[in-house]
């Protein structure tokens, strides 16, 4: 299989996929809870009392707080860089499937959630916000968050819009109740200058386009942040291009964290995580066309070779930590760009795992 480098899941003598333009994702790519998930909480700290979960509606980043008690919901959200709490009151129907009343501060009601499909984490829900009468319908995604922060420390969202240029960015600050750490400032400055870099990238054939960047906390601790940010873009090209891109800090250590920084040094990680993601890709694949002949009304097609070879894996474009594993994301080509992200549980990586390492603390078995 070749020598593998410490930083990439390239053999160091196999070609690489050429990057090229991406187009969005056509279904939404989870580990476990995700997308809109109301199951217990892990071991973070989390209740089901207080699930807080990233999105949008439409083109508006949202921020939603959810309680559970059977299959009664309730709670609050908001917009990003407006801050003001909408009410939330709703059940789950006997299908599982989400419905959710949105009430104004005086007490009228000025919207509705509503998802098509059960919320089974598996592939898209197909859920929409309207207005009391089913106007002005705007697709809806939402993601949990894994945050289990103490002693005050809480993360906000904050904005960078430019209406001339199509920008819309929500990104991720630590703040305090109390005096802010060096650590947590540090990470601060370094997902806001990542940010602007990449805003900074953004060059529109006519001047005008759509860049739209939102966040995820896919591990949030006193000892370490992991961030997941998806970028939309759409310049003007041949295709719209969405990427992941991730910041992992380790707030003890008040240190940027490299991908080897989790392994003990020598082991073939990669090798396991390359075998794991070919192998994953496949599977969704299978899923993804079951799920398009039934809706088609057809025989599903079967596929001869591999999606891509361990051989063809592009370098990584960015990695995160999670309660239940590894996220990973690569830049393949646009039509195959909906698999540019892929979870990897500790199981596949954990006998590699540097002990008392970053990603060890966090590891089940």
């Amino acid at each position: 299989m070749g020598n593998w480098s410490r930083t990439s899941l390239v053999p160091s003598k196999a070609p690489r996929i050429l990057k090229a333009m991406q187009a969005k994702l056509i279904f939404a790519v989870v580990f476990g809870c995700s997308v809109f998930c109301l199951a217990p909480s892990d071991s973070l700290g989390q209740t089901p009392a207080a699930k807080v979960y990233r999105g949008s509606i439409g083109n508006r980043h949202i921020e939603m707080r959810l309680s559970v008690q059977g299959n009664k919901l309730s709670g609050t959200y908001s917009y990003d860089g407006i801050g003001q709490d909408l009410k939330l009151t709703g059940q789950l129907d006997e299908q599982g499937r989400l419905q959710l009343s949105e009430f104004g501060a005086n007490g009228k009601q000025t919207g509705k959630f509503v998802c098509k499909q059960k919320l089974d984490g598996r592939i898209d829900s197909e859920c929409n916000w309207s207005r009391p009468d089913g106007t002005r319908e705007a697709y809806v995604t939402l993601e949990q968050q894994h945050i289990a922060f103490t002693n005050g420390l809480q993360i906000v969202p904050k904005t960078i819009s430019n209406r001339k240029t199509g920008v819309g960015v929500s990104y991720p600050q630590i703040t305090s109740t109390g005096a802010l750490s060096s650590s947590a400032q540090s990470f601060n400055r370094r997902i806001l200058a990542l940010t602007q870099d990449a805003i900074k990238g953004f060059s529109p054939i006519d001047g005008h386009g759509s860049f739209d960047t939102n966040y995820n906390i896919l591990l949030g601790t006193n000892d370490l942040i992991s961030i997941e940010m998806a970028e939309d873009y759409d310049g003007g090209g041949a295709h719209p291009n969405n990427r992941f891109w991730s910041l992992t800090y380790d707030l003890s250590a008040n240190k940027e964290l490299k991908f080897e920084d989790l392994f003990k040094p020598g082991s073939d990680y990669n090798t396991a995580i390359a075998k794991f993601v070919v192998a994953d890709i496949d599977r969704r694949e299978v899923e993804f066309e079951q799920e398009n002949a039934r809706l088609e009304g057809r025989q599903p097609k079967q596929r001869d070779e591999p999606i891509v070879s361990t051989d063809q894996l592009s370098e990584l474009s960015g990695w995160a930590i999670t309660p239940k594993g590894l996220m990973v994301y690569f830049d393949f080509p646009h039509v195959i760009a909906v698999f540019d992200k892929t979870f990897v549980p500790y199981s596949v990586f954990n006998e590699y795992l540097k002990p008392g390492g970053p990603a060890a603390r966090f590891q089940k078995n």
